[in-house]
């Protein structure tokens, strides 16, 4: 499943990220916050890159926080106000159609506004959880989310699918969606169906972002020439891997990994 990539200025804008409690973790990546810095901190702009993952997001900048839940088919620019506290949920893929009861494909690719884009059955649960925050340090704010998380997860088992695992399996193979339908027991054209009911994208663009994640990490992480990732990743060649990552990101390889580490030696 996918690895949550911290944030290039993690540092400046206090990103802190936990595990969840051991029976949400089949669908739930980690819980997070962020904010709390000085007022005169200046805003910046991060990109959310796609994973087939959703996140749910508190924004406490007013007297009335603001719920929100972002499921992005593509790279999405963000502005992040570091004075501004956010908390979070990151849910991994098939988690909206499972746990939460939302059909992903049908959702746009943006951050949609609980209460005003859309009404979720769960919302008149988590709106007095919420309005409990701003009385609460982020270690208090989390465990009370992530105890409303269990709750709705008691009241109303997870949709039993075999979905999470084909996702894991599509995840670690990376194969073409032919052969992954074939690996999986599935016919091509039940796989896509399936995938873009619960998960909301298409086999080969689940085998896109894995490639792109890993790609990431040897990016970040290592030292290896831009030839040596491609074909570490699944991709072709070089050319075939810069092509597929600036279609995903709108930036070269050689250009993300020379933005994200000066972030990173900056902070």
């Amino acid at each position: 499943m996918a690895n949550f990539i911290l944030p290039g200025n993690a540092a400046y804008l206090n990103f802190q990220q936990r595990l969840p409690a051991p029976s949400l973790r089949p669908w739930v990546q980690c819980l997070w916050s962020m904010g709390g810095q000085s007022p005169l901190a200046p805003p910046i702009v991060e990109k959310l890159y796609p994973d087939a993952g959703a996140s749910l997001t508190i924004k406490l900048a007013s007297a009335r926080p603001i719920i929100t839940l972002c499921f992005n088919k593509h790279t999405l620019l963000e502005t992040f106000d570091p004075s501004i506290t956010r908390l979070g949920i990151r849910f991994k893929p098939a988690s909206v159609y499972s746990l939460l009861g939302l059909v992903p494909e049908q959702l746009i690719d943006a951050h949609l506004s609980l209460g005003d884009d859309i009404k979720p059955f769960w919302m008149s649960s988590l709106t007095p959880v919420v309005e409990r925050f701003h009385s609460l340090d982020t270690r208090q704010a989390l465990d009370l989310l992530e105890t409303w998380l269990l709750n709705l997860m008691e009241s109303r088992a997870p949709a039993q699918s075999r979905t999470p695992r084909v996702v894991q399996a599509i995840h670690q193979l990376q194969l073409p969606p032919k052969q992954l339908a074939a690996h999986l027991g599935f016919t091509p054209r039940t796989l896509e169906r399936r995938l873009k009911r619960e998960v909301g994208v298409s086999p080969g663009a689940l085998v896109a972002y894995a490639r792109l994640e890993r790609a990431r990490q040897c990016l970040l992480e290592t030292n290896l020439p831009l030839s040596e990732i491609a074909l570490h990743c699944g991709y072709y060649d070089q050319a075939h891997f810069t092509h597929s990552f600036q279609s995903l990101t709108y930036e070269t390889p050689a250009i993300y990994r020379k933005r994200k580490l000066s972030q990173i030696y900056k902070a």
